[in-house]
């Protein structure tokens, strides 16, 4: 019980740094994707959009990890990266157990996607591989799942109010 209540007030930092990049992560793509991407009319550059969405998450990465984990534990952000990767792999057996790839389930879930959105640049290399080089890798796309694990590079060793 004592563990938990030191967890309380961080397990959700990881899931907030997520949320806040999730709504900022689309109009910051298509910004970026219609500035340099837009080759012709109808016709956008797959490397400038692999490129965007690199670049974004490098970006959530390096200044939600800077800014909005500063402080915490290492344990205090793998457990709250844990969190939001669990989140990420419950969504994707479910999806992938209700086959709800099109129509009104699809939109469903592109909604539960939100807070996953910004690690988006694995759905985008796969589909890049498909299109460049004619072979897929399905497990590209669960990898999404666990970039939040990253954020444990931000941590101290123990946390701040610990040291003495």
């Amino acid at each position: 019980m004592k563990n938990l209540k030191k967890y309380k007030n961080s397990i959700w930092r990881v899931p907030l740094v997520a949320v806040i990049a999730g709504f900022l992560y689309t109009p910051i793509y298509i910004r970026i994707v219609i500035q340099f991407g837009v080759i012709e009319p109808g016709v956008i550059d797959s490397r400038v959009s692999l490129m965007t969405s690199l670049g974004i998450l490098a970006a959530v990465l390096i200044l939600g990890g800077m800014l909005l984990l500063r402080g915490l534990s290492k344990k205090e952000i793998f457990i709250s990266a844990f969190v939001l990767s669990a989140y990420g792999i419950l969504l994707l057996l479910v999806q992938s157990l209700l086959g709800a790839v099109t129509g009104p389930g699809a939109i469903v879930f592109m909604y539960l996607w939100k807070p996953l959105e910004w690690t988006g640049f694995f759905v985008d290399f796969s589909f890049y591989l498909r299109e460049r080089f004619g072979f897929s890798l399905p497990l590209i796309g669960w990898l999404r799942c666990l970039v939040p694990f990253l954020f444990v590079l931000f941590g101290h060793k123990t946390h701040k109010s610990e040291k003495i």
